[in-house]
């Protein structure tokens, strides 16, 4: 049974695909979860091209599973994360995006597809808010 607020959700997060071109942020997030009480494995990509190729299981990702919620930096070096989602939102639509911005004042333009993304954020600065973001997607975490 689904409990999430997202129709598509799975209702729970096993894999955490993170796509951010910020080994600082990957960090970030990959020390936040795995101090948590969740049971989460985050695989990070740091290319928009790589998180294509992470959600298609092919190239370098062959064997990976398929991520149960994506964290994607909408700014990533020379590109955006544009791909990535249009990716996901074309043959994987029931997987969760939330879109991670460093900016609240670009939240609200036409930079974001924010009508494609499950859920655009500011990235939180404190590890609770990725913990929140994660059990919003999938309260039974």
């Amino acid at each position: 049974m689904k409990t999430s607020n997202y129709p598509d959700s799975p209702g729970r997060v096993n894999d955490l695909l993170l796509v951010d071109d910020n080994p600082a942020d990957i960090r970030f997030v990959e020390e936040t979860v795995s101090n948590s009480s969740l049971d989460v494995t985050v695989h990070s990509v740091s290319t928009s091209a790589a998180g294509v190729d992470f959600i298609h299981q092919r190239g370098e990702y062959p064997d990976v599973p398929e991520p149960d919620l994506v964290f994607l930096d909408w700014h990533l070096r020379q590109t955006t994360g544009r791909e990535v989602l249009r990716a996901i939102k074309g043959d994987y639509s029931h997987i969760p995006v939330v879109i991670l911005t460093g900016s609240k004042a670009k939240q609200g333009t036409g930079h974001l597809p924010s009508t494609k993304a499950d859920l655009v954020k500011e990235k939180p600065t404190d590890p609770d808010g990725y913990i929140k973001i994660i059990r919003s997607i999938a309260p039974t975490q």
